[in-house]
This record gives C-alpha cells, sequence and structure tokens, in this order.
C-alpha cells in the first residue's frame, strides 16, 4: 500500500492501437494488468476493427482517436485527398509530409476531409472518442496544429494530449538539461504557447507529456523514470508508450526492441502497486 495520501496522477497512453494484430494484442495485455488506462486507435490502419472490443472488455479505459497523416492508406477516396498521398498510394511518410505542408503542397482542405473521415469510421465502430492525438504528433506544426485543434473543438471531441514537456532527464536535472539544450527549450516554449490557446477553445488537456532524454528508445525503466519526473501540481502528466508482442520488420520505424521491452514492463499486473508505493496514481484522461 502506499504511504502517500496524495498521489501525483499519471496518465500511461498507449499509442497505436490498429495498427497491426500484434500492437493491439500488447496493448490489451497491458490494459488487463491494470497500469495502463488509456490507449488511441489508429482508424486507418488494417486492425482497427479489434477496437470494436476495447470498449466491451476495458469500460474503465479511456480510448482516443489516433488520427493518422503519414502511415497507411487514406479512410477517404483518393481523389479528394490527392495531396496527402504518394505515387505508391499510401500517406507521404513524416519527413516529406512536414516537408510538403511547410511549402504549402497540401491542402489544409484535404487534411479535413482525411480526419473527419477517420473520425467518422472512430464513431461507427467504438462510439465518440474520449480524447485526441496524431501519429507521429504530426499536428505539432505551424498552421497545422490550430487547424486540427479546430476541427476536435467541432467535432466535440472533449480533450487531447498536450504536447508540453515535462522534461524527466536521466543524467541531469530538469534544469541543467534546458540550459545545455537551448533549441529544445525553445520549441517547448513554443509548443506550451500553442496548448495554452487550445485550452482557451474548452479542449481539456493534461499538464503536459513526459519526455525522458537519456533514457534511450521506449519507456520500460518506468520506475527510474517516475522518479525523475518533476511533477505538475495541479493536472496529471502522461506518459505515452508503444508496445508489442513482436517485432514486425518495416512497420515500426526507429521502435523495435523497445515495444517489446515495453510490452513485458506494462502487463506486468505488479507495476500498479509498485507505481503506488512511490506515491503515483495511474489514471485515465476521465479525471481532466
Amino acid at each position: 500500500m502506499s504511504n502517500y495520501r496524495n498521489p501525483h496522477q499519471l496518465i500511461i497512453t498507449a499509442d497505436d492501437y490498429g495498427m497491426c494484430p500484434e500492437v493491439n494484442r500488447a496493448i490489451e495485455e497491458c490494459l488487463a494488468a491494470g497500469a495502463l488506462r488509456a490507449t488511441c486507435v489508429m482508424t486507418n490502419m488494417p486492425a482497427y476493427t479489434d477496437a470494436d472490443r476495447l470498449a466491451k472488455n476495458f469500460s474503465s479505459a479511456s480510448i482516443g482517436i489516433h488520427w493518422t497523416l503519414t502511415a497507411g492508406t487514406p479512410v477517404a477516396p483518393l481523389s479528394e485527398v490527392p495531396d496527402l498521398v504518394a505515387p505508391n498510394g499510401q500517406f507521404w511518410p513524416a519527413a516529406e509530409f512536414r516537408r510538403r505542408w511547410l511549402s504549402r503542397r497540401i491542402s489544409p482542405t484535404q487534411v479535413v476531409i482525411e480526419l473527419q473521415a477517420q473520425y467518422t469510421r472512430f464513431v461507427e465502430l467504438t462510439g465518440q472518442p474520449a480524447f485526441w492525438n496524431t501519429h507521429q504528433n504530426v499536428h505539432v506544426l505551424p498552421r497545422l496544429f490550430p487547424l486540427v485543434v479546430d476541427l476536435a473543438h467541432q467535432l466535440g471531441i472533449p480533450a487531447m494530449r498536450s504536447h508540453r514537456r515535462i522534461t524527466a532527464p536521466r543524467y541531469s536535472s530538469t534544469l541543467r538539461y534546458y540550459l545545455t539544450h537551448p533549441i529544445y527549450w525553445l520549441k517547448g516554449q513554443v509548443i506550451a504557447r500553442w496548448a495554452a490557446a487550445a485550452e482557451k477553445r474548452g479542449l481539456r488537456m493534461p499538464a503536459g507529456v513526459v519526455s525522458t532524454p537519456g533514457f534511450g528508445p521506449g519507456k520500460a525503466a518506468i520506475d527510474q523514470i517516475v522518479a525523475r519526473i518533476p511533477w505538475p501540481r495541479r493536472l496529471p502528466a502522461e506518459l505515452v508508450i508503444h508496445p508489442a508482442t513482436r517485432v514486425i520488420p518495416g512497420l515500426f520505424g526507429g521502435l523495435t526492441e523497445s515495444r517489446l521491452r515495453e510490452f513485458e514492463v506494462f502487463r506486468d499486473p505488479t507495476l500498479v502497486e509498485r507505481l503506488a508505493a512511490m506515491g503515483v496514481q495511474t489514471v485515465g484522461f476521465e479525471v481532466l
């Protein structure tokens, strides 16, 4: 049992549900273990229909939409979103999407059409999403961030991921890390201003997302990470994970072995008690 009367609150969110059966199964096992309380669905990916059992089997979990513009194929007809699609019929990879967006070679109208199509598919399968974010954080771009925020507001999605950074470095204090990485700090300030603007629109969000420089890819070192978090005073922090039961070459990008390690750590039913002993309560987006 925890000796903490007022535990810190942590939303652990698993991204990429719907990407493939190996990701879906891993997320479901982690939800069953208890520490994981939120996941988000890619409705344009091959295994998205498994989401129909999420609400049935994990009624206390927060189920959100993981809007996707940089992996897989569009939900909207290709003729309606040609700017988003490479010659092979797939979405442009993230780096190319960003280049094309910044050079104004992608129509904002086509982005909205695709995101609305993905949302409609989500609602038909599981009902209204509890929150939203985007695959590879693709919306965190000038002009695109307010566009997606405005769409989410129109659709009545109540909450979103906050991209304010809660920095938990492995080898130094947060302040020292900021001083030695000024560009990182500056980008964080810009994103924090964007997040504040979204809050004014009425969108709820956690205090920020935990960034873990020095810990390597993945969040398997959860006990050490929790000990390094500069905990926000009011709202919960969010920790994002990407578990999978096995590596799928060519699908996971740079997150490969880290997905397996996260799966082993977050499927452990003792994790809830370990975190509680450290003064941490895992929650979902319902607390916002």
